[in-house]
């Protein structure tokens, strides 16, 4: 209780400087929920989806990974199908099938969403959805730079009357910044779809992705033969008809895992079919009733295990109910799961939600359940035993989010949030370095998320966000390792004329504990990033430099982050 005080004092005061500010918003923040245009997309200048999400505050990605206030449990969904990798231990996601020149906006649920998606969101939910196909369009971006790095994508779209059809393509490569650090990726993408009227459509995608790849392990354990090729192929149906919309999603991943120093090679194919269907119903003057079901079914196979197979059923209801002639609304629903492999479900949530012209506020709680993966209950390599008593994760999540913007030109948000997450899985080493995943335990995330705009001239406008987080386990009374207490972000947006714009930014990130006993610390850094873009007619030339000062400095979980790492290339729109 006590840190959950600090915590309010701490916000409270952060609040007054953003109703105190001048500042003006590039994206609609309901506190909870963000949204990202594809106006602030292509202000933000970002080459990857990962660099536009850390520019959201308490949103943290990677080269495969996302974590929502501490938690890595997070569901990402493209075009209403899950893009997360059935094959990890952690909820990776693959980022690669996905250009930010695609797309249309992106919802992130910041603690929430699982009513709606399901399990597996403690964390929330990321919502991304692309461009619709309307006429001849499309475009070749190619880039180079340090480290051999070379990435080429390209795109084209076209309708026929109701009928659209888009292609896409690219690859990465680069030698890296350390040893066995290379990678090389190929993805390749289709889409058909068929639109009646803005009420009926329906549309096809299809995606493959390559990644092959050395790892190099933590600086203090290299593993300098270790190799790892990934395959994923990933379908989907959609259909929208008046109220009621569907999705029909089949994923299938693969990993090749080999270290000719550990006599290790081993495989693991996971494959996910699904089907999501939701509808809408207006109750009078009260609100609206959305509900829904879905079905999953989960394969597995391997090398150092028996094929298992898996299944879950699941139903919503949610209804909001607006009080006539008033601001306030509350929505309430509850979520039942049926698991083949684990104990039944019942997710409930509630929010409140009080709307005047110039400021809104949102109260929220909600619970959601966190399955172990296959990875985690049966995968085996050389320094990962196997755990297929693995349980269910439990989270309780409280959120309480302000956002204010009394002119276009002032707008602030803060957000307060209280995570209870209990028999939490928790990988555990053991004697010779070797460990395995286990549930004990109970872990709390507690703290806040501010964000805040200033627009001192028309060419200028400056962006800043901070995160304050304690990450407890509370039967110990020890902080949780590679959770980082104060992270900032500040971007200065700079268009002196319409074809020359220019964003420099810099991140800070506190020290962190490197293992569970606390006694390993990751020290605090701080990087400066500069991005740029000159365009003429079709053309445009970019260019960024990571890591400006060339900073040596870690990773949360330890890994060696890049040095000072720069790019330039070449845009063509069709």
């Amino acid at each position: 209780m006590n840190r959950i005080r600090t915590t309010i004092r701490t916000g409270c005061f952060y609040l007054l400087i953003v109703l105190f500010c001048p500042s003006t918003a590039t994206a609609a923040d309901e506190g909870d929920t963000i949204l990202l245009t594809a106006e602030d997309i292509r202000a933000m200048q970002a080459l990857k989806i990962a660099d536009v999400l850390n520019n959201v505050p308490g949103v943290k990605a990677g080269d495969s990974s996302v974590t929502i206030q501490g938690s890595y449990k997070v569901k990402v969904f493209l075009d209403s199908r899950p893009i997360n990798d059935p094959t990890s231990s952690y909820g990776a996601v693959n980022w690669e099938l996905v250009s930010p020149d695609d797309v249309e906006r992106i919802e992130i649920l910041r603690g929430k969403g699982g009513l709606r998606y399901g399990q597996d969101a403690a964390g929330g939910v990321i919502l991304i959805y692309t461009k619709r196909i309307q006429r001849l369009t499309g475009n070749v971006k190619t880039y180079g730079g340090s480290h051999d790095t070379g990435h080429g994508q390209a795109g084209l779209q076209m309708t026929a009357g109701n009928l659209g059809i888009g292609v896409n393509g690219g690859f990465e490569t680069t030698e890296g910044y350390t040893v066995n650090d290379d990678k090389e990726r190929r993805q390749a993408g289709l889409k058909l779809a068929y639109s009646q009227d803005e009420r009926k459509s329906l549309s096809f995608s299809a995606d493959y992705l390559e990644d092959e790849r050395g790892l190099s392990g933590l600086p203090e354990y290299p593993t300098p033969f270790s190799r790892k090729s990934t395959r994923t192929t990933g379908l989907s149906l959609q259909f929208l008809y008046d109220r009621l919309t569907g999705t029909t999603f089949f994923n299938d991943g693969r990993n090749h895992n080999t270290d000719i120093s550990r006599r290790l090679d081993q495989t693991l194919s996971v494959s996910e079919l699904g089907q999501d269907l939701a509808a809408s119903m207006m109750t009078g003057n009260w609100g609206e009733l959305n509900f829904g079901g879905g079905y999953r079914q989960g394969r597995a196979e391997g090398s150092t295990f028996d094929d298992q197979t898996e299944e879950t059923f699941s139903v919503f209801a949610a209804q909001s109910l607006q009080w006539p002639n008033t601001p306030f609304t509350l929505s309430f629903g509850l979520r039942a799961n049926i698991n083949s492999a684990f104990d039944d479900a019942l997710n409930p949530e509630i929010k409140a939600f009080y709307k005047k012209s110039y400021w809104r506020l949102t109260a929220a709680y909600n619970r959601t359940n966190n399955t172990p993966s296959f990875n985690q209950r049966y995968n085996e390599t050389a320094s990962t035993r196997p755990n297929p008593e693995l349980e269910m994760e439990t989270s309780d999540n409280y959120s309480l989010a302000l956002f204010v913007q009394p002119r276009t030109t002032l707008s602030g948000s803060v957000s307060i949030f209280h995570n209870r997450l209990s028999n939490r899985i928790t990988y555990v080493t053991g004697d010779g370095g070797i460990g395995r995943y286990q549930n004990f335990g109970e872990v709390t995330y507690t703290g806040g998320d501010l964000a805040v705009a200033w627009q001192p001239h028309e060419l200028i406008t400056i962006k800043g966000s901070y995160t304050y987080l304690e990450a407890m386990d509370e039967e110990t009374g020890l902080y949780l390792p590679a959770k980082a207490k104060h992270q900032a972000n500040l971007d200065i947006y700079w268009q002196p004329f319409d074809r020359f714009s220019m964003v420099a930014g810099g991140q800070y990130t506190s020290s962190v504990y490197g293992n569970q006993s606390n006694t390993k610390t990751i020290p605090e850094y701080v990087i400066g990033n500069i991005r740029a873009e000159y365009a003429f007619q079709r053309f445009s030339l970019f260019g960024e430099v990571k890591n400006v000062f060339d900073k040596t400095y870690y990773y949360a979980d330890g890994y060696l982050a890049p040095p000072c790492t720069w790019v330039i290339g070449v845009n063509w729109r069709i």
